[in-house]
């Protein structure tokens, strides 16, 4: 599956402040294997903008991008730092031992049943309470949804469901309907979409404010608001169900 090539500086900014909010015991865990455990960004995009303005953020912990295609790999090097290194690959990481694994924008376009075996090959490389994110999100940021994959002792979970926008274009329940990760857009309505509809509802009956969406959320069973500067986030927990590992 060949990757996106298309990114810009910032367009991760808010899933790396989610990731801060919600992940700072994983990002800052350094007992045994976690001493050494890495983060993997695969994907990096014509220019690997995003990946250096993630290991910024994770700093001193070592980044990881990687990519299936040799030339880009070998143009992202001239943006090596201390922390921040290339490599050529794919979902079936050639490590173990990993922290964290994002993969945005890289999925969407393929098939709905490509996405299970990508996400147990990514539970492949993480170390047991590691984490997998896997999603889309708008060509400048605005807008973007991913899955929050934790790997447990049986495999890999699916722990939920989040969801971030910056109000640049509204800030409507609807607007991460077109940005859900590439299996709930499958053939048949997952029910994440019924969320949606009664997030939907209860934001048409509170009034107008802006404040309104978060108070929205809270009508609806298993959204949870997540604080965060320069836009809003929440987290749709699912019941977990383990992967295939």
């Amino acid at each position: 599956m060949g990757f996106r090539r298309q990114t810009r500086p910032g367009r991760l900014a808010l899933l790396d402040r989610v990731t801060l909010a919600l992940e700072a015991s994983l990002l800052s865990r350094r007992d045994g294997l976690w001493a050494q455990a890495p983060v993997v960004d695969i994907g990096i995009g014509s220019l690997p903008w995003t990946t250096v303005e993630l290991a910024a953020r994770v700093a001193p912990l070592q980044v990881i991008g990687v990519d299936d295609s040799a030339d880009v790999v070998e143009r992202a090097r001239g943006f090596e730092t201390p922390n921040v290194s290339f490599m050529c690959g794919s979902f079936s990481l050639p490590m173990r031992g990993v922290r964290l694994i994002r993969v945005m924008n890289v999925l969407r376009d393929g098939p709905p049943e490509a996405v299970a075996p990508a996400h147990a090959l990514l539970g492949a490389s993480l170390l047991d309470g590691g984490l997998a994110i896997e999603g889309s999100c708008a060509p400048s940021g605005e807008v973007g949804t991913a899955h929050w994959l934790r790997k447990t002792a049986t495999g890999l979970a699916r722990e939920g469901l989040v969801m971030w926008l910056d109000g640049s274009r509204g800030t409507h329940p609807m607007a991460f309907r077109d940005r859900l990760p590439r299996d709930l857009r499958g053939a048949r309505p997952h029910p994440v979409f019924d969320v949606l509809a009664r997030w939907t509802d209860a934001l048409h009956r509170l009034p107008a404010s802006p404040e309104r969406l978060t108070a929205a959320a809270a009508l609806v069973d298993g959204l949870t608001p997540i604080p965060i500067e320069g836009g809003q986030a929440f987290k749709l927990e699912w019941c977990p169900r383990p992967l295939q590992r």
